[in-house]
Formats: structure tokens, C-alpha cells, sequence
């Protein structure tokens, strides 16, 4: 899930790469690197760690260093070999140095292969033995493109790369094979390829997404595509992205996440506005016609996904079979492209990712393809492989998330999910229409809602009112053994998020379970060391809940309640006490998962911001899981 990042133009190419890696460090820190093109000669400057680290050894270099108008970077998450400066890339081997993000498979086979001719590998990755094949075919009198069109043919896995060679200087080439590339060309002949399009956006917003399978040839002035098998020439149509580079600051915020968290209103009314109709005669009518015709083939759906899409997927499928009465399975997609499955003609495969790129996704999709099935994706990004492969795709119009753990996008893949409910329930008469028309006009008003939980025009964490009682909650706790979150109906894909959520930033022990299964093994964890977070709104499933934190208290396990303003009953068993808002009383319990998820995620914001935790990059973790 690395970052990889290349320039060649007419700018000074050091502080590009380096901004360009910091909008990629969300795909990996372990290290960092650059390599420039210095009189001919390459340079490289790379660093176990941060980003910091590597610009405290670029400040001590040349100024013909900075003034290099060339050159590649690269931020790394371990896969072969452990952190640190010597496995961190950029890998130079003669004349030649490359950035990977992937797996090469046959790492083993290379390297004897490598090793009996006579080369020395320096570090413990697969990655530094592709720079070894190179130099050895350009030895054999091979261009740089010549070489690199052979040498992929020997590698077997999923994989980009983006290399120079100090022979052909001003070139840089990327190719992909699985892990994404894009590339671009500025109005001033600036050109770059990325893992993503963020790094291009400061320079345009026209960017082309490659294909697995195709090969980039940048110098400045100059963008050209082949095809990697045959060599033969291309075109390429380019993508607009209607993301722009002031959405990847942090605008004054502390943390991307805060920031991410408080553009939760904006954004759910975005995907409103570009899933919908505008104006029709039903309330729940699709703007893209492609997406209505196949979700109304469908008699049975299957939703994939990973980690938090997965929580989004299960919110989906309650949704789903209670309003539109369709069948829905769900599944986690690392499992279910290894299951032999058995799916009706009339199945509908649904991938959720908020990349687009979730490796095990992907194959998902592309595997029911084959199969004849159809398909529908779920993502933020426009230009993506699985926007690309799946049938049909409804994007979410989250805007870009820089924060590592999901926030923004949770709740409009969410969203997305609901609206496919409330848009089958409509066309196949499931739910009275006047249900529908209150569902639609309450969804208007949960930004509202939205905003005032968050108070989203405050940036400074301490002044928010959420933050201002979650707060003094999490300094009172004093020792905690570890969190459990329960809920029922919606209120349980909302406790596995908040568990998923409190890990990711935390670091501190948490489960989410159904509320009623504690008794069923996990109740003998529960004494005055472990907080229980209590998902229980006044909804249908409120009395039920209730009885399961009687038996909670029984066992001295704390309890933190987010629950129903003005429930004095449930307030009052619980140690700690949050509230939803008033105006959330009249909102449809169908709907208020949406005004829940900002508390289990300011909860775990906070939690982590109390332990002094990076929450922004934590530890071990990145968001675009290109790799099994």
C-alpha cells in the first residue's frame, strides 16, 4: 500500500515530490525517500520514519539538489523487509533507481536468480531485486523502456513502479500491473505520476488513470502511453477530478480527522444532491439511469467489502431487507474471492471501497464479471479500478480523506445504502409512499442535525460542544482494561465501527458485539475495568437493550450511554452519559445511525488525542489496501 510519487518538468522538483508524498502518506509511513537528478547523476535521500526525517536530510543538501527538475519519491509500508532506511526506497542499482508499491510473488525465485549472477542485494525487499533485472537488461543494450517491457514480464504479482536511469536522463517511466498509477501533464508541460490523483491536483485536474497492464513515458513537455505486453503506442482519455488541492489541508483543524469528521454535513448533502434527482414526482429517484436499471434486476444482492466498508455494508443490509425486502448477503471480500459460491442469474454483486482500489474487492468484482454477474461499485473516487471495472457506480462525493481511519466516507457509503433501500422500496411498492416522502425530508434535515453535534464552524477540538462532554469522561476514567461497545438492530454495525474506530486510534483494546450476545461468552470479561459504551436510542429495539445493561451494571462494568435526550431511565444506569440531540427525537429510527456516528467517532478521536496517539497515521496502518 505504498505511495509512490515521479516528477519530470520545468520546476524544481524536490519540494513537489515531497508535498506530493505527504498527500500519499496515508498509503504508508514506515519511510520515506526521494531520488533527483543531479548533473546526470542520481541522488537519494531516504529515512526510516516520517516525512520529517527525510526533509531534515534533503535541508543539508546542495542547491543543485533542490534545483533538479527530475526525480522520484516514495512513502512505504512494510511488506518484505522491516522499516528502515536501508529497505526504504528509493533502491539504486548502477545507473538506475526505482519506487514500487505491491508484492512481487516470485521474490524468492529472483533473487537466487540474482544472486548467482553475481549482484548483492542491500536490503530485504522484492522490490530492490527489480532494479537488478533492469540494469542487467539495459547491459545487454536495452533502452530504458525496452528493459522495463521485459522485465515485467518475468514478475509475478500485483504491482506499479516508477523508475529512472541516470542514462536517460529528464525520463520518467511508470508502469502498473494491479496497484493503481495515474498520470498527468500541467498546461506548462509539468508532468507526474502517483498512486493517486491527489499529489496532481495543486497542478490540474485532469488526470489519466492507468490501466493493469500499461506503461507512462513522462519527460517535460511530454506524456505518452503504451501499451507494456506489445510496446504499440496508445491513447488515453484523460479524467476530470472535481476535487481541489485546498480540500487536502487541514484548513485549521488540529488533525485531518477533526477536520474530516466536521465535513461530515457538507458531504452527506453532496451525495444527496449527486445520487438523487433533484426535482421528481418520487423522492427517491436515481440521477444516473445506469444505476436504476441494475439495482432493479436485482432479486438478491450480495454486498463485499472490508474493514469499515464492511460496518457500512451491514447497515446496508439491514436497510435493505427491511424496506425493500430484498435478500441481501454480506461479506467480507478477503473470504468470499476464495468461497465457492452459488449465485441466481438475478444476483447483484455490490463492491463497497472508499479507494476503489481494495485489492480483495477488486478481484471480487472482476471474478463475478467472468461469471456473467453484474456489478456495482461504491466509492469516493472518480477514475478508480473499481469505478472503472464494476457495471454501474454510484460515488459518494465524500471529497478526499487524508485521515488514515474512515469518518467522512463511513457515513456516506452509508448513505449511498440507504438511498438504495429507499429507492428499491419505492419502485417495487414495499413501503407506503408517505413513510418514503417522511424519510426523504428528514434525510434534508440531518445536516442540520449534523452541524449542530459538531458545531463545525468551531476548529479548535476543545471548544466543540460534543468534545466538551466527551472529555471530561475519558480524563475520569482513570485505568481501563479496554472498551466494549453494544448495540442492537442499526445501533450494531454503529458498535463494531466505534470498536474498529477506538483500535485504530487508540490503540486501546476494543469489541464491538450485538447487545444480546454478552451472554454468550463475552459477559465473563466484565468487571470495573472495562467500559461498556452503550449504543441504546429509544428505538424499536430500546427495551431489549435496556434489560442487557441491567446486566451489565450487575457485573460492575462502567458504562458510558449514548442514548435518547431526556431518557432519565437510561441515564441513569449508565456511569457516564451522552446525549443525542432534542431534535433527534422526531427523526425516524430508520435514520439515526447517521446522527450517532459522529459521537463513536469524536469518541475515539478524543480517546486517541488524550494518549498523545497520531491519529491521523496510526500505527501499522493504511487506507488503501492494494495488497492481500
Amino acid at each position: 500500500m505504498c505511495g509512490i510519487v515521479g516528477f519530470s518538468g520545468f520546476r524544481p522538483a524536490a519540494n513537489i515530490l515531497i508535498q506530493g508524498l505527504k498527500y500519499l502518506e496515508y498509503r504508508g509511513y514506515d519511510s520515506t525517500g526521494i531520488a533527483l537528478m543531479v548533473d546526470h547523476k542520481i541522488q537519494i535521500k531516504k529515512s526510516q520514519g516520517r516525512i520529517e526525517n527525510t526533509e531534515k536530510l534533503m535541508a543539508l543538501s546542495s542547491d543543485q539538489f533542490h534545483q533538479s527538475t527530475s526525480g522520484i519519491g516514495h512513502t512505504r509500508w512494510a511488506t518484505h523487509g522491516k522499516p528502515s532506511t536501508e529497505n526504504a526506497h528509493p533502491h539504486k542499482t548502477g545507473h538506475v533507481v526505482l519506487v514500487h508499491n505491491g508484492i512481487i510473488e516470485n521474490d524468492l525465485e529472483l533473487r537466487a536468480g540474482i544472486l548467482a549472477r553475481g549482484h548483492f542485494p542491500l536490503s530485504e525487499t522484492d522490490s530492490e531485486l527489480i532494479g537488478f533485472l533492469l540494469f542487467d537488461e539495459m547491459e545487454r543494450g536495452h533502452s530504458l523502456e525496452v528493459a522495463l517491457r521485459r522485465v515485467s514480464q518475468t514478475l509475478v504479482g500485483q504491482w506499479s513502479i516508477v523508475i529512472m536511469s541516470e542514462r536517460e536522463p529528464g525520463k520518467v517511466i511508470g508502469v502498473r500491473n494491479g496497484s493503481p498509477l495515474v498520470a498527468s501533464i500541467d498546461s506548462e508541460g509539468n508532468v507526474m505520476v502517483a498512486s493517486d490523483a491527489q499529489p496532481l491536483l495543486p497542478f490540474t485536474q485532469s488526470v489519466t488513470f492507468l490501466e493493469p497492464g500499461e506503461m507512462v513515458v513522462g519527460t517535460p513537455g511530454l506524456l505518452m502511453f503504451f501499451d507494456l505486453l506489445t510496446g504499440r503506442k496508445i491513447h488515453r482519455e484523460p479524467t476530470l477530478i472535481k476535487w481541489t488541492a485546498d480540500r487536502m489541508e487541514k484548513n485549521g483543524f488540529p488533525h485531518y480527522m477533526l477536520k474530516e469528521i466536521y465535513e461530515q454535513p457538507k458531504v452527506f448533502t453532496q451525495t444527496l444532491q449527486e445520487v438523487l434527482l433533484p426535482s421528481s414526482s418520487e423522492p427517491f429517484n436515481f440521477a444516473n439511469e445506469k444505476n436504476s436499471e441494475i439495482l432493479l434486476k436485482a432479486e438478491e444482492i450480495i454486498l463485499v467489502a472490508c474493514g469499515t466498508s464492511w460496518h457500512a455494508g451491514l447497515l446496508g443490509k439491514y436497510w435493505i431487507e427491511k424496506i425493500a425486502k430484498i435478500p441481501v448477503q454480506l461479506e467480507y471480500a478477503s473470504e468470499y474471492r476464495y468461497r465457492e459460491t452459488c449465485l441466481r442469474p438475478s444476483a447483484l454483486v455490490i463492491g463497497i471501497s472508499q479507494s476503489g482500489e481494495t485489492a480483495d474487492t477488486l478481484v471480487v468484482i472482476r471474478d463475478m464479471k467472468r461469471k456473467g454477474v453484474s456489478t456495482l461499485a461504491i466509492t469516493n473516487v472518480q477514475g478508480s479500478s473499481l469505478a472503472r471495472e464494476a457495471d454501474a457506480v454510484v460515488f459518494t462525493h465524500a471529497g478526499p480523506e487524508i485521515g488514515v481511519a474512515a469518518t467522512k466516507t463511513f457515513l456516506c457509503q452509508s448513505l449511498s445504502l440507504f438511498l438504495f433501500a429507499a429507492f428499491l422500496a419505492s419502485k417495487r411498492t414495499t413501503q407506503n409512499s408517505d413513510v418514503l416522502s417522511r424519510l426523504r425530508r428528514e434525510l434534508n434535515f440531518i445536516p442540520k442535525i449534523l452541524n449542530n453535534i459538531s458545531n463545525s464552524t468551531i476548529k479548535n477540538s476543545e471548544s466543540s460542544e460534543i468534545l466538551r462532554a466527551i472529555n471530561p469522561i475519558l480524563n475520569s476514567l482513570g485505568s481501563v482494561k479496554g472498551f466494549f461497545f453494544m448495540g442492537r438492530g442499526h445501533c450494531f454495525p454503529l458498535a463494531l465501527e466505534g470498536a474498529l474506530k477506538l483500535k485504530e486510534v487508540s490503540y486501546d483494546h476494543a469489541e464491538g458485539h450485538a447487545s444480546g450476545e454478552l451472554k454468550h461468552g463475552p459477559i465473563a470479561m466484565l468487571d470495573p475495568s472495562i467500559v461498556v459504551v452503550a449504543i441504546a436510542p429509544q428505538d424499536p429495539w430500546y427495551t431489549k437493550n435496556r434489560s442487557n445493561l441491567e446486566e451489565v451494571k450487575a457485573r460492575g462494568a462502567r458504562i458510558l450511554g449514548i442514548g435518547t435526550y431526556g431518557d432519565t431511565y437510561l441515564q441513569s444506569i449508565c456511569d457516564y452519559w451522552l446525549a443525542l440531540p432534542a431534535e433527534a427525537q422526531s427523526i425516524h429510527s430508520d435514520l439515526l445511525p447517521f446522527i450517532i456516528t459522529p459521537y463513536i467517532q469524536l469518541l475515539a478521536y478524543a480517546r486517541g488525542v488524550q494518549l498523545q496517539r497520531d491519529v491521523d497515521k496510526p500505527r501499522n496502518l493504511a487506507k488503501s489496501v492494494t495488497v492481500e
